[in-house]
């Protein structure tokens, strides 16, 4: 069994070969959208961590580069070591190659002056971590080391003039930069330079904030366009670490960020499904030959889709729930009852409710009060009044090891059944007598909670 997939591949060429989530109409969409900005441009595509982001980001790049634009994928994340953003960003176009002799040449000759302008720049961040005063006269001319040193040495002139020197040379690396980025047109490509950067929202808070003014300041040129992948609400996080819990972090972003796109939360059975085959859990299933266990997958996915859906699980939380289903697989020989609909209730509450889980191992916690959390769930009510939320509740009830308290809820649903049946109603309590055929089928005695608990227990060990 494989106990951790590696990540989406998506090649250059069809980028969604391997689209298992049906993500080509929003990556197309935004490849349309993107394709008629001019740039300057900021977009934030916002997402909770654990969703697809990077996945998604990468289809839109390969749909971009067949196209015929120039992308750059940047992971800030990957290099929040570096003590000045823009040497990370500059660097990474530094890496780019237009293909033709000509354009080559004149980037080359542009980007000469944007890398020796960046070490000045960076050479500054240093020196103001000294306590400097200033960058000092900027000859662009001159060796930055030579200029590095002389500042260091105390040597700097006017603070004013040096501000003004400083302002003309950040001014020359714009204009350099769009000079750079021009010669995409003279290479054939489309004219707009389109700039990914991920996972920012994970990097340190100091970083993530000097990252968003470096691409306002100094990457704010035509034809220039980036594109964050981020999760604002953790962004947002970042900006009060920075400058305080006081601080409107929502309006402070704004000055970075032109349009905002939330992407749509991935629900259903398709991840579920894909999860199977990236885990290689078909094969485990298909073991499972019995009549009376041929169902289990077909269960584990319906049930597990629509608890994780209610639960609002990432996709990523998904992923670690069918790492501890393969555990439990594993503990369950091919002939015995999986008690799919109850596994997938199970795996899902061990995540988003740990204390829940363990009243339920100590044989505190009743199925009521399991029904009655879910029903809190947002849309938690429509689950629990369908069929998976009636076919969990006496899975529940029926594997409870209280006897008293199983027998006493039987009676009590029974009761009520026959009232129901007296009315002239099908009611509730009729539903989950009709229910019982679940676990109690033909020589089955029926369910234990403490087994499966203390299977997803053990499978809760290997935490990813």
């Amino acid at each position: 069994m494989t106990y951790r997939i590696t990540e989406l591949e998506v090649p250059p060429e069809s980028p969604f070969v391997n689209d298992g989530l049906g993500r080509r109409p929003l990556v197309e969409f935004l490849a349309s959208l993107i394709g008629k900005l001019q740039g300057p441009f900021v977009l934030a595509l916002d997402s909770p961590w654990g969703t697809g982001k990077t996945t998604l980001v990468k289809m839109l790049k390969a749909t971009l580069e067949q196209q015929g634009f120039q992308c750059i994928y940047f992971n800030a994340w990957q290099v929040d070591y570096v003590t000045d953003p823009l040497v990370a960003l500059v660097s990474s176009v530094d890496r780019l190659s237009l293909g033709t002799a000509e354009a080559e040449s004149a980037f080359r000759s542009h980007l000469k002056t944007v890398k020796k302008i960046t070490s000045a720049v960076a050479k500054r961040g240093a020196i103001a971590a000294a306590k400097a005063v200033t960058l000092g006269a900027l000859d662009l001319e001159k060796d930055i080391e030579a200029v590095a040193a002389e500042v260091v040495g105390g040597l700097a002139g006017d603070a004013v003039d040096a501000f003004q020197k400083e302002t003309e040379a950040l001014a020359k690396f714009r204009e350099e930069l769009e000079s750079a980025v021009f010669q995409l047109k003279k290479a054939g490509k489309k004219e707009t330079l389109v700039f990914f950067l991920d996972e920012l929202d994970r990097c340190r808070p100091t970083f993530a904030i000097e990252m968003l003014e470096r691409i306002k300041h100094l990457f704010d040129v035509q034809n220039i366009v980036f594109v964050l992948s981020v999760d604002k609400s953790q962004l947002e996080a970042s900006t009060a670490a920075v400058y305080g819990e006081k601080i409107n972090a929502q309006e402070y972003l704004r000055r970075f960020i032109d349009i905002e796109y939330a992407l749509p939360v991935i629900k259903g059975k398709a991840f579920t499904e894909l999860l199977l085959k990236k885990f290689d859990l078909d094969g485990a299933f298909e073991k499972r030959s019995h009549p009376e266990l041929r169902h289990d997958r077909e269960q584990f996915v319906d049930f597990f889709s629509a608890v994780a859906d209610v639960a609002g699980l990432s996709l990523r939380t998904r992923e670690r729930c069918i790492t501890r289903l393969q555990v439990v697989i594993e503990q369950t020989p091919h002939n015995n009852y999986l008690f799919a609909p109850l596994i997938a209730l199970l795996i899902v509450l061990r995540v988003i409710n740990k204390d829940l889980f363990s009243s339920l191992q100590k044989g505190i916690a009743s199925a009521m009060d399991v029904m009655e959390y879910l029903k809190g769930l947002p849309g938690g009510g429509g689950f629990v009044a369908s069929h998976e939320g009636v076919v969990l509740e006496i899975g529940l009830i029926l594997s409870d090891g209280n006897g008293e308290r199983k027998d006493e809820a039987l009676s009590e649903l029974n009761n009520q059944a026959q009232s129901e049946k007296l009315d002239q109603i099908i009611g509730r309590a009729s539903e989950l007598q009709g229910m019982i055929r679940y676990f109690r089928g033909p020589g089955q005695r029926g369910p234990s909670l403490s087994t499966l608990l203390n299977k997803i227990e053990l499978a809760s060990g290997f935490e990813n």
